[in-house]
């Protein structure tokens, strides 16, 4: 959620992609001179994979992130938004028993089950 800044390879949550990423979001400023983006900045074409993964629009202003969903933040802080691709939270099963998440509900993003509440 902080914000990410440099020159190259400069993302919101990963700087260069050629693994995994799974039901992760990015909420923070970025900025960067070439391959940036608010989610991932630089994607493998044949290995990188995002999958439930979500960046905050309103943090990356310039052209749209090919890797992740973005969204509003609003739609941020909304647990549907992440309830619909698979994300645990505490309180549903639908997606699991194990609670991984909770979200303050329109009042912040979501965060991991341990982290209190505030």
């Amino acid at each position: 959620m902080g914000a990410a800044q440099g020159s190259y390879y400069v993302g919101g949550l990963i700087g260069k992609n050629s693994g995994g990423a799974a039901q992760c979001y990015s909420a923070g400023t970025v900025s960067g001179r070439q391959y940036t983006g608010g989610l991932i900045g630089s994607n493998d074409a044949d290995y990188g994979r995002a999958t439930g993964c979500f960046w905050d629009t309103r943090t990356w202003l310039q052209t749209p992130d090919d890797v992740g969903i973005g969204k509003t933040t609003a739609e941020m802080q909304t647990a549907k938004t992440f309830l619909d691709v698979g994300w645990d939270f505490a309180g549903e099963t639908a997606n699991g028993t194990e609670d991984i998440w909770w979200i303050l509900e329109g009042k912040d993003y979501p965060r991991l089950w341990w982290e209190a509440h505030n």
